[in-house]
């Protein structure tokens, strides 16, 4: 297993989904262009990590999303949410940080936070971000961060 890994919201939305019941991916509205097999491929992806790490903002924009589903199939994922937020890593990074970014401008708050968090050393690693955002990926190549760009790599033929 190698260092630490940020996963960006979509695909931690997929992740939790899934995690649910692989059958919720196609009933969920934010989630119509992965299947099954994007969530078994995601999961091998992170199981080679040995650590995953969050930040707030990624978590509440996920609470957010998981509202794109009947309201049984929601319960069982906020349910799977809990679980993932009580056994993972999360690091508080003030809104600040993301604000004094350049990049803030064009991507957001939660993308500029994420590029703060991959430049930074995590127990003397830097982590590694995966991400199907293609504007989020570029960016943090042009740093120099590590990115897994699901989308290049996995989805665009």
């Amino acid at each position: 297993m190698r260092g630490i890994v940020v996963v960006d919201t979509n695909l931690l939305l997929l992740l939790i989904v899934g995690a649910a019941s692989p059958a919720y991916i196609a009933k969920h509205k934010r989630l119509s262009e992965y299947s099954a097999d994007d969530l078994h491929l995601l999961q091998l992806i992170i199981s080679e990590f040995a650590e995953i790490v969050c930040i707030p903002h990624v978590l509440s924009e996920v609470s957010n999303l998981v509202k794109g589903i009947d309201e049984r199939s929601r319960l069982e994922i906020m349910r799977k949410l809990r679980h993932f937020i009580e056994v993972t890593r999360e690091l508080h990074v003030p809104s600040v940080r993301g604000t004094a970014r350049s990049e803030f401008a064009d991507l957001g708050l939660t993308d500029a936070i994420i590029l703060h968090l991959c430049n930074l050393s995590l127990g003397g690693l830097a982590p590694t971000l995966v991400t199907a955002d293609r504007d989020l990926a570029n960016r943090a190549l042009a740093l120099g961060c590590s990115v897994i760009d699901y989308r290049r790599d996995f989805m665009d033929p």
